[in-house]
């Protein structure tokens, strides 16, 4: 994966909804959110060379959907080198969560 316009080509084939940051209006789960929460480019003479971004991308179901999370994983990431976290239930929000984090 390229940059972010290509993550959402994707996750729009894939008929999943993907926003960066936040959604303009309110949705019910399941979806996706990306932000980028650090960069490492390649710098010199003031000037970019070679934009790294580290990407957080939150997958919000209102049930483990292990289907849901094997196209994320098959179907979207499927090259680039991701972590994620443990699938995580936020009982104030009653939705579960998992994140992935990868460089692009």
């Amino acid at each position: 994966m390229k940059n972010l316009d290509e993550l959402a080509k994707r996750c729009e084939k894939e008929n999943i909804q993907y926003a960066y940051g936040v959604f303009q209006k309110p949705v019910s789960p399941p979806h996706l959110i990306a932000l980028e929460t650090d960069t490492d480019n390649f710098m010199a003479d003031n000037q970019v060379f070679n934009r790294k971004g580290t990407i957080q991308l939150d997958l919000t179901m209102n049930y483990i959907d292990f289907d849901l999370i094997n196209k994320v994983e098959n179907k979207i990431l499927y090259d680039v080198c991701w972590n994620k976290t443990d699938t995580t239930y936020l009982s104030d929000e009653k939705i579960w969560q998992v994140s992935y984090f990868f460089e692009i």
